[in-house]
């Protein structure tokens, strides 16, 4: 079950499912979890809205791994400590991360996208991505998994996948040409689309299940619908990112 947890000042979403999971840290921010209007900050940067946040969590800022997200099927992959001394890492341009080491919290940010995270509790491993409308084209979701599956040797049950909120196909209308391109690219368009509406929640849980995971939770939220809680770029233009942060504890 999804649902909204407020420990102290800082609200966030977490699936309870994920929080029996011994020393796993997982948050889905909202709007509720930043504090009225900051100045901007340099996107490798923790906003001072966000830090209330990593109180609540007992994280640190040089724990943190951000991404300059640019709508790719790029996935990197940390498997050395790197902290530094102070403030968080920044990994390039890419859309996700796989951490292989404890005490590494990868960060996705969203206004409409959906973040995916893949946990491999066993190992302690997570893989986190970011898929828009061009990564879910262009498969991000089966490149991070896949690789994912192959530097940790896993077996696809043993992962567990939880989709955030996004922007959900009631509110998702494009236009033909993101249909065709789609088309080119090999996708199932009676599981994606349902006429102009584009499904990003099952056209990357085809991806998935191609892949034979089965674990699947999803959050059921939908950002333009419930912009009482969430950010949308699609219904509300330029606004606020949620943030999707989740590592295990060393």
């Amino acid at each position: 079950m999804f649902r909204q947890k407020n420990p102290g000042p800082a609200s966030f979403f977490v699936f309870e499912e994920l929080e029996e999971i011994p020393g796993f840290v997982h948050a889905f921010t909202s709007r509720q979890t930043d504090a009225p209007k900051q100045e901007p900050v340099s996107s490798d940067e923790v906003p001072l809205e966000k830090r209330l946040l990593l109180e609540s969590l007992g994280l640190q800022p040089n724990q943190l791994f951000f991404l300059h997200q640019v709508h790719s099927n790029r996935v990197v992959t940390v498997n050395a400590p790197t902290l530094k001394s102070s403030g968080p890492t920044s990994l390039g341009s890419a859309d996700g991360v796989i951490a292989l080491l404890p005490a590494q919290f990868p960060v996705i940010r969203t206004a409409d996208c959906l973040p995916i995270l893949v946990l491999l509790a066993e190992k302690k491993q997570v893989c986190v991505l970011h898929t828009g409308w061009r990564g879910t084209r262009d498969r991000i979701t089966r490149e991070g998994v896949s690789r994912f599956l192959e530097v940790t040797q896993a077996s696809p049950q043993q992962l567990i996948v939880a989709m955030g909120p996004c922007i959900r196909k009631c509110c998702y209308e494009v236009g033909p040409e993101v249909r065709e391109q789609y088309a080119r690219s090999g996708h199932d368009l009676d599981r994606c689309f349902s006429g102009p509406q584009l499904d990003l929640v099952e056209a990357n849980r085809v991806q998935l299940q191609e892949l034979g995971v089965s674990k699947i939770l999803d959050s059921k939220m939908c950002t333009a619908c419930r912009t009482d809680l969430f950010y949308s770029y699609r219904r509300e233009g330029e606004t606020g990112r949620m943030w999707l942060l989740a590592g295990f504890q060393q």
